[in-house]
């Protein structure tokens, strides 16, 4: 049986194990080092049950000296968080797996970024793994809708199964031979999401604000706003049907509050706002917000006489 190793630690990790599983030996699992100590990721606990090591590292050394150690004749990488160096690359045939749709795409977050941009389709690309990242030879490429109704979440479950259904007979086909073909067009980029570009923007449209949403959902940090001077993150919205017209709008106020929900104004519309965390707490946005002489987000007349209370406080 041929031997693949797999360098994983996100949401498609477990998937890309069970798809190897399928069809090949896997000798070790590298994740890395954990941020909290006794935090088990997917992968791990499902690699506990397939009795196979795990080995949790970050160092392009140890990494390169384990496969050494082991010959494998593949590697797939899975949502790994580390840029492999040439050396290592050279060492054995390393396969990547990307969401977008190569040369476009290119980069970190990209699921979250084809939401929030509108995009119908985003691929999920196999491909060689080289010193110039996510620009290798494409062994497969598949193009995966983005419904209108579509999270982050739903989208990771349809590249899953993907992975998990067919990533074994790529590693094959490579692995026979098949070389891949170069990528075609100039290369596009995402940039890293951090959990402070979450913030939602009450001027933007009703499409763009529910786009955001969608696209930060759990798994994710989620998108915020403030409510009363406290963060308020919302994890779910929808635009409602039935809208009233406003010719006088302020984006991010408070218009209206049922058990659906809380209505609020934006740029050229309503968005309801329905399932949020405040204060440590999960429900739906209508328990915490009572009154429509409210806005969400941050003011900067709020923000001014919040400046000058805390100076006044530091003069006493």
């Amino acid at each position: 049986m041929k031997i693949v190793g797999l360098l994983a630690y996100g949401n498609t990790a477990p998937h890309a194990l069970k798809g190897l599983m399928k069809n090949f030996s896997v000798p070790w699992i590298i994740i890395p080092p954990p941020k909290i100590e006794d935090l088990s990721l997917p992968v791990e606990q499902l690699a506990q049950e397939y009795k196979i090591p795990i080995h949790k590292t970050n160092s392009n050394k140890e990494i390169h000296e384990l496969v050494l150690k082991t010959s494998p004749n593949a590697v797939v990488i899975s949502s790994y968080n580390k840029i492999l160096e040439q050396e290592l690359l050279r060492s054995s045939t390393f396969i990547n797996i990307h969401h977008g749709d190569l040369p476009r795409f290119r980069g970190r977050a990209n699921s979250n970024w084809a939401i929030i941009l509108g995009r119908k389709e985003i691929g999920l690309t196999f491909h060689e793994a080289i010193p110039d990242l996510d620009a290798g030879r494409i062994y497969a490429q598949y193009m995966v809708p983005i419904e209108k109704k579509d999270t982050v979440k739903t989208m990771y479950d349809k590249f899953n199964k993907i992975i998990e259904d067919d990533l074994g007979m790529i590693v094959n086909k490579v692995l026979d031979g098949y070389k891949g073909e170069e990528q075609k067009g100039e290369g596009t980029y995402c940039c890293t999401r951090l959990p402070q570009d979450g913030y939602i923007d009450w001027h933007q449209t009703s499409e763009q604000i529910y786009n955001f949403i969608r696209a930060l959902t759990k798994p994710f940090p989620g998108s915020f706003t403030y409510f009363e001077g406290k963060k308020m993150i919302i994890w779910e919205s929808e635009i409602p049907e039935i809208q009233k017209k406003f010719e006088g709008r302020i984006p991010g106020r408070i218009t209206g509050i049922s058990k659906d929900g809380v209505e609020v104004l934006t740029a050229d519309g309503i968005i309801r706002i329905k399932n949020v965390s405040y204060e440590g707490r999960e429900q739906n946005a209508s328990e915490i917000i009572k009154t429509v002489k409210k806005s969400l987000g941050l003011n900067i007349v709020e923000l001014y006489e919040m400046y000058k209370h805390i100076l006044k406080i530091n003069e006493h």
